[in-house]
């Protein structure tokens, strides 16, 4: 997840710049959305065997809230500069 947000926070900034943004370069952005674990955890839920969805569902909150505290240290870490 973090090379999301860290693709993600490029993206921003070359866009804040305003630097010329390749459709390859917004493709490949897309590409690794889909393949993090949030859409992942996401397709296990609901593809997944009804008896394991409680499970993948609590899997799939955990790499939520992790992401949600990530996000929040980050901008603790900015707040601080």
């Amino acid at each position: 997840m973090s090379d999301v947000h860290w693709t993600a926070t490029g993206l921003l900034h070359r866009v804040a710049d305003g630097g010329e943004i390749p459709m390859s370069v917004l493709r490949e952005f897309a590409e690794l959305v889909l393949q993090s674990e949030l859409v992942a955890g996401a397709r296990a839920v609901l593809d997944g065997p009804p008896e394991f969805a409680l499970r993948r569902a609590l899997e799939l909150a955990s790499v939520v809230l992790t992401v949600g505290v990530g996000a929040k240290r980050e901008q603790g870490k900015e707040g601080t500069k």
